[in-house]
């Protein structure tokens, strides 16, 4: 599946030499992307060069796990656009006709682009990690859901 943002910059599945780049560019804004598979994510690409990435995971929801644009391309509707393509990756799952999930810090970007705030004390019902952790009352990540209706 590919779509072009405009005539310089495709959207597009990634693919594993892409791996390396898209790396590079989730380290710029520390995020982890240990164990998430090729398969889970989308690029946008300029020319030869990744400019934006992003991945949906479909563990037990769908959940927008990481997005990212390089500095120089921020503005330009990439973050977007690659969120519209995550979301048809999941458009058949049941699940995702109720919410695709997602932690942020980033909210207003997410309300741009039609996920609501939730409260904040889902966050231990929906993921391991966040129930076990000893800094979740102070956690700065909101929860974002995207319900199906909004998109």
């Amino acid at each position: 599946m590919t779509s072009y943002l405009n005539a310089d910059i495709m959207i597009r599945d990634a693919l594993p030499e892409d791996m390396a780049p898209i790396g590079i560019l989730m380290s710029t804004y520390f995020l982890d992307i240990e164990g998430v598979p090729v398969e889970d994510f989308a690029v946008a690409q300029a020319g030869e060069k990744i400019v934006g990435a992003g991945a949906i995971v479909s563990g037990r929801f769908p959940e927008v796990h990481s997005i990212a644009v390089h500095p120089n391309y921020r503005g330009k509707g990439i973050g977007s656009s690659l969120i519209r393509y995550l979301l048809l990756k999941v458009s058949d799952r049941s699940d995702a006709d109720i919410c695709v999930y997602t932690r942020t810090t980033s909210p207003v970007f997410f309300e741009k682009v039609g996920f609501v705030e939730m409260d904040p004390a889902i966050k231990a019902q929906l993921w391991e990690d966040c129930a076990g952790c000893n800094r979740l009352s102070t956690c700065r990540q909101s929860v974002m859901c995207l319900k199906k209706g909004s998109r």
